[in-house]
């Protein structure tokens, strides 16, 4: 069984984007100094795990800082790790919030956070792009990804934080699912699901999540995006043949128009595809519907449990 840093694989263009690298580069280091084991599909494309994109990161970034590569190549990402630290050291006015200061999933919740008052894009992303590696794609999106989305959520609500912070948040958290998405792989019997949120409802992070969780656990996703009219979600999951559709509701949670969305949406809907309501907002949504067949989920726990229920061919009675 593969560990958790080697879960997932990525294409040459996944490693370039996180590592700041050429293919180039990569391709000579490679034949140079035997650098990267890497995998290939049956059409001969290279596939990179996550602890191999962290090694070939780090040692751009120590031959950035004058580290010969014909010197580096052949220590382990511990050994790397060490010399990066010094070739870095903390200075009494640099952030606390690193890359690798903390112990557990808690702790990288805790300097995200701490990220996110910074304002600071790279350490946020690094953050969780070094979770990943470390705790694995389903830890992290469960662990740490979902409960920082909750909390800036909470204290951009209670005035904590900014807009500015929550849309910063919302940006790094986007990007870092979309890399997650190129690497899983396509099943044609794998059952499809919609995501959107009604029209309205603008923050999509909730909505994203959902898309990445449903990814992991095998399902193939169309993601429409924030504030959709129930008539083109019903047309786009009728056209596409859907098993669900997912809605994420978040704020705001007193918007009349949104329970007759929901009605709307409901009826256009053939019985067979499953409507599924989620997000902070969710229970005053649902307790204000008035039609059935709407399934409340409160949290990814229940998400996942309702996915694995969908994903059993429908019984047919005679």
């Amino acid at each position: 069984m593969p560990s958790p840093s080697q879960e997932l694989s990525h294409p040459i263009k996944v490693v370039c984007h996180r590592t700041g690298l050429s293919a180039h580069v990569i391709r000579v280091w490679e034949r140079r100094y035997g650098l990267i084991c890497c995998q290939r599909t049956d059409s001969n494309r290279r596939l990179y795990s996550d602890e191999e994109i962290e090694r070939l990161r780090l040692l751009k970034v120590l031959t950035d800082c004058g580290h010969r590569i014909s010197q580096i190549s052949r220590l382990c990402l511990d050994e790397l790790y060490v010399l990066n630290k010094k070739a870095h050291p903390k200075t009494e006015t640099e952030p606390q919030s690193l890359i690798f200061t903390h112990e557990n999933e808690e702790e990288c919740l805790a300097r995200c956070l701490e990220a996110v008052a910074l304002l600071d894009v790279p350490v946020l992303s690094d953050l969780l792009e070094g979770a990943r590696l470390r705790y694995g794609q389903r830890t992290t999106l469960l662990r740490i990804v979902a409960p920082l989305v909750y909390e800036v959520g909470e204290a951009w609500r209670k005035g904590e934080l900014r807009v500015s912070h929550e849309h910063l948040a919302t940006s790094v958290i986007r990007d870092f699912l979309a890399i997650g998405a190129r690497s899983y792989q396509k099943h044609a019997n794998a059952p499809e699901l919609m995501v959107a949120t009604p029209a309205g409802q603008v923050h999509e992070v909730g909505a994203l999540l959902v898309t990445a969780i449903a990814r992991d656990l095998g399902w193939q996703v169309i993601y429409l995006g924030p504030s959709l009219p129930s008539e083109e979600i019903a047309a786009c999951a009728q056209a596409r043949k859907v098993r669900a559709v997912a809605l994420s509701v978040v704020y705001p949670s007193d918007d009349p128009k949104i329970p007759e969305e929901l009605s709307n949406l409901r009826c256009l809907l053939p019985s067979q595809i499953a409507m599924l309501l989620g997000g902070r907002a969710a229970y005053g949504y649902y307790q204000a519907l008035r039609v059935p067949d709407v399934q409340l989920i409160n949290g990814l726990a229940d998400l996942e449990a309702a996915l694995e229920k969908l994903s059993k061919p429908i019984a047919v009675t005679s």
